[in-house]
């Protein structure tokens, strides 16, 4: 997606992931791996992929909004929402097993995760950590309206961990989109992401203590 003025969101999505992999690598001494650290194209499910084969704590999806109307501005934060995926999903978050039939007649239960529906077993860990992200970046940079929110996003379905979705702003707002091109607000935004990482992985429902990856997916949102 390209802004009024220019302002290519692929280059906005990964100019604040590499600052942010860079403060977290500092900060934490985690391992942060990037989906993409280039001008490439990388699928929805093949970005979760990446996630999950590397068992990574938290899965942080990037991206700058756009709408009809131009004066409409600033970041929202969204985790899965379950009702599109059925009493399935419903299901899995509750911890449920699935039943499958067994030699002989009768059924067994065994911990079975659809692929599609991973990310249902964490909805609770990605809501408090969406809280966090939006308490955070509301100290930095202005806020939506509807800051916090559920929605069936397909990048967020396959991912194994806690993980959410960060509108940063409105590339079709002129004075928005001047923004995040800027340093300052790039800046601002790592700052609040790096502080809501922190937050969560301090709060009651931590991330794994020691040299974890973070996967972030710098990605266009009109690829979700």
């Amino acid at each position: 997606m390209r802004g009024a003025q220019g302002t290519l969101e692929k280059n906005v999505t990964l100019g604040v992931a590499r600052r942010l992999k860079g403060a977290l690598e500092a900060r934490l001494g985690v391992r942060v791996i990037l989906t993409r650290d280039g001008d490439q194209t990388v699928g929805l499910d093949e970005r979760a992929a990446v996630a999950n084969n590397n068992k990574a704590d938290l899965f942080l999806s990037l991206h700058a909004n756009a709408s009809p109307r131009p004066s409409v501005a600033g970041a929202q934060i969204f985790y899965l929402g379950l009702a599109e995926y059925g009493e399935q999903a419903q299901k899995i978050a509750r911890g449920g097993a699935e039943s499958l039939p067994v030699l002989g007649g009768g059924s067994r239960d065994i911990d079975v995760i659809v692929w599609e529906l991973a990310q249902a077993r964490h909805i609770d860990q990605s809501a408090s950590l969406a809280r966090l992200t939006e308490a955070a970046l509301r100290e930095h940079v202005a806020m939506s309206g509807r800051a916090l929110q559920q929605a069936p996003f397909r990048v967020l379905v396959g991912a194994n961990m806690p993980a959410v979705l960060v509108e940063m702003g409105f590339l079709t707002n002129p004075q928005q989109e001047r923004q995040l091109a800027s340093d300052d607000y790039q800046n601002a935004l790592t700052q609040s992401l790096l502080e809501a990482i922190i937050r969560f992985r301090d709060s009651a429902l931590p991330v794994r203590a020691g040299a974890a990856p973070v996967p972030m997916t710098p990605q266009g949102a009109a690829n979700r």
